[in-house]
C-alpha cells in the first residue's frame, strides 16, 4: 500500500513494517521466517477462514491480495488488503490494511480485525515450522 496518508480516518487501520512508508503504520507487522510465497498462501488461507470474507482479487506475481469482509450485524463491507514483502534473509513480512468502505467510524472493528489476523498468521506460521 503505497498511498497511506499522514492522517488516516478512524475507520482505517494499517499494520506494516516500520520502514515501509514515510507515514507511520498503526502497528508494526511481524516478520516471518517463511518465504514470501509461503506467507502469501498462509494469508490467503487465514483470510478465507474468517467469517463473511471473500477474495476480491489477487496477484501472486505481485504478492497482493484483496478481500471483503462484511460486518457481523449490519453486513457493511470492509476492504482488507495484504501486500506480502520478501525480505533479504529469505523471510517475509506484510502490509495489512483494513478499512470500512462506508462511514467515518468503525468502533474499532478494523483495528481488532488486523490484530486478530496477525495473531492467526503468527500461529499458522508457528505450526508450519
Amino acid at each position: 500500500m503505497k498511498n497511506m496518508t499522514a492522517r488516516r480516518p478512524r475507520n482505517h487501520f494499517v499494520a506494516a513494517p516500520a520502514d515501509s512508508n514515510p507515514h507511520r503504520p498503526d502497528r508494526i507487522s511481524p516478520t516471518f521466517t517463511c518465504s514470501a510465497a509461503e506467507l502469501y498462501t498462509l494469508v490467503r488461507k487465514t483470510a478465507l477462514a474468517q467469517p463473511r470474507t471473500i477474495l476480491q482479487s489477487e496477484s501472486p506475481k505481485e504478492n497482493h491480495l484483496a478481500f471483503v469482509q462484511r460486518t457481523k450485524y449490519w453486513r457493511f463491507p470492509d476492504d482488507i488488503v495484504a501486500d506480502i514483502i520478501a525480505l533479504e534473509d529469505g523471510g517475509a513480512t506484510l502490509m495489512l490494511s483494513s478499512k470500512a468502505r462506508y462511514g467515518m467510524e468503525d468502533f474499532g472493528v478494523n483495528k481488532r480485525r488486523v490484530i486478530r489476523w496477525l495473531a492467526a498468521l503468527e500461529a499458522g506460521a508457528a505450526q508450519a515450522t
